[in-house]
């Protein structure tokens, strides 16, 4: 009897006291998948860190499918960065990679790094992968069946782990004021999570808000877990692989941001572009015109030089025709004075013939 009466208060005990036993489980089993899934794509926080020389002959005998993979995880994953320099291992006045997790100071900037006109620096590996030109498309998992995602218990745990941890870390390197010390689900995990957040693939936080709070175990009925009453949380709605596509989806419309100021920039080009283009249009119509200008004074020019000609040809035509003239009216006039001594040779004819015809 006594021990029944100790399980009753145990099982009267507030929710945040103690946490689920079964979270507890699912929330370790996720973190050990978590835990398995960064070994696999990224060194350990406890593993020595690698010069720089060593740490680009490993990235060179990669394959291009992995380097993708890690590529995406890191952007679904927060995009967050070394707190260190790569090859001095220093941690002050970073640069940090655009499109990887390196991180380097200016004065250690290998040489083939590249910062483009956004300041957006790009290190040598992502260059020679081509990344600053065409980096890698990220695309949302794969939607989930009906069957795996209300069918498993265990999808669901992981559909909320997911979902508390997106909701209480949105930005993925910021804590919301909200939280309390006491949401969460297990007490020793802060320490593992610090350690776990300055690996290159960060776990965010697990943290269940008022709204978030499970059913502690005095929810179950006689009949155990066939009689739990359904979670009232708005966020056990989405499978977890629909969050992922939607985080992904958050990741790419805060670039919106970026792609809004460079269509400004583009946009300003464009206009003084064709501003260039109308400048240049009209100082061409105004050659035109100069061109059309010349091109009608020649012609008067030519047509000018043709009337001279043609009036130096009519003073010559002049002269002679007043010539010819001249001499016709020379030959008139010693015609007309042969006509009268004609005429008076014959009267004196007429005049001797009469006196012969009197006579």
């Amino acid at each position: 009897m006594s021990s029944q009466g100790v399980r009753k208060t145990r099982s009267r005990r507030p929710t945040r006291g103690r946490p689920n036993t079964r979270l507890e489980q699912a929330v370790s089993n996720q973190i050990g998948t978590q835990e398995q899934r960064q070994s696999a794509t990224s060194p350990s926080v406890l593993q020595p860190r690698k010069s720089w020389e060593d740490t680009l002959a490993a990235i060179e005998k990669e394959p291009t499918a992995h380097q993708v993979q890690r590529y995406k995880e890191w952007k679904r994953n927060g995009s967050l960065h070394d707190d260190y320099c790569r090859v001095c291992f220093k941690s002050d006045s970073l640069k940090l990679c655009f499109t990887c997790r390196l991180a380097f100071h200016d004065d250690c900037m290998p040489a083939g790094s590249l910062r483009t006109s956004e300041n957006q620096l790009f290190c040598v590996v992502c260059v020679r992968r081509g990344w600053h030109t065409d980096p890698p498309v990220l695309t949302p998992p794969a939607s989930p069946r009906m069957g795996e995602t209300y069918g498993d218990p265990t999808a669901a745990t992981s559909a909320t782990w997911v979902n508390a941890s997106t909701r209480s870390n949105p930005h993925l390197g910021t804590t919301p004021p909200d939280r309390q010390p006491g949401a969460s689900p297990i007490h020793g995990q802060r320490s593992s999570d610090q350690q776990v957040s300055q690996a290159p693939d960060i776990i965010p936080e697990i943290s269940l808000d008022k709204n978030d709070t499970i059913e502690s175990d005095n929810t179950l009925g006689p009949s155990g877990p066939a009689a739990r009453r359904p979670r009232k949380s708005r966020y056990t709605s989405l499978p977890s692989d629909v969050d992922a596509s939607l985080n992904v989806l958050y990741r790419e419309l805060e670039l919106n941001s970026t792609l809004r100021l460079q269509i400004e920039e583009l946009r300003r080009d464009n206009a003084r572009h064709i501003q260039t283009i109308k400048i240049r249009d009209l100082s061409m119509k105004a050659l035109h015109r100069e061109l059309e200008s010349r091109r009608c004074s020649d012609q008067e020019h030519e047509k000018l030089r043709e009337t001279a000609v043609q009036l130096e040809d009519a003073k010559k035509e002049i002269q002679e025709l007043r010539a010819r003239n001249e001499a016709l009216e020379a030959e008139l006039q010693a015609s007309r004075e042969a006509g009268e001594e004609a005429k008076a040779l014959v009267d004196d004819w007429k005049g001797k013939l009469s006196q012969l015809l009197n006579n």
